[in-house]
């Protein structure tokens, strides 16, 4: 089973940095895909619920240099 987290993110203002995050959350076992929107932020991650919780994202764009804002 997938599911989805949609995540605002500031901080991004080129290719390079949503890049750097988008990286950062393929690495997290279980993610199964990244869509980062770089105008306004949007960030959609597809997951399995068995393997990582939402929580982790957090972590993770927050280790990654980003605010997450909602």
């Amino acid at each position: 089973m997938t599911e989805t987290a949609h995540m605002t993110v500031e901080g991004m203002s080129c290719n390079g940095c949503s890049g750097k995050l988008q990286r950062a959350l393929e690495a997290v076992n279980g993610v199964k895909a990244v869509d980062i929107v770089l105008d306004g932020g949007k960030v959609t991650v597809s997951y399995d619920p068995a393997q990582v919780s939402p929580v982790a994202f957090r972590d993770v764009v927050e280790d990654t240099g980003f605010d997450v804002v909602s």
